[in-house]
């Protein structure tokens, strides 16, 4: 499976990995919908690449986008309300941001 072995893909989990630690300071509400978020970003990353027509392809990339796109949000609410500092959200910031890069030119 070509997935596997992505940039996106290895990138992917490690938000997925940054949104667990950070969901330790949050609390469960919050906490439930950054790691839902953040798991949404590489399956819908993983089942996008086994469709096979294109437009069908590319909705599974944009839904993993707009998941992308929430966990930022909710790393922004999370220092908003001095839940976590800046820095800590910081990390999770970027790496959604190389996501969202990545996604748009991936075919």
């Amino acid at each position: 499976m070509r997935f596997l072995d992505t940039r996106i893909y290895a990138v992917a989990l490690e938000v997925a990995r940054g949104s667990n630690q950070l969901a330790g300071a949050l609390p469960a509400y919050l906490a439930e919908q950054l790691r839902r978020a953040a798991a949404s970003i590489v399956l819908n990353f993983a089942e996008g690449c086994g469709k096979r027509g294109a437009r069908d392809r590319q909705r599974f990339f944009t839904t993993a986008r707009g998941s992308a796109y929430e966990v930022t949000a909710i790393a922004d609410v999370a220092v908003t309300l001095e839940l976590v500092v800046a820095a800590e959200a910081a990390a999770l910031r970027d790496q959604c941001d190389h996501i969202c890069a990545m996604l748009g030119r991936f075919r």
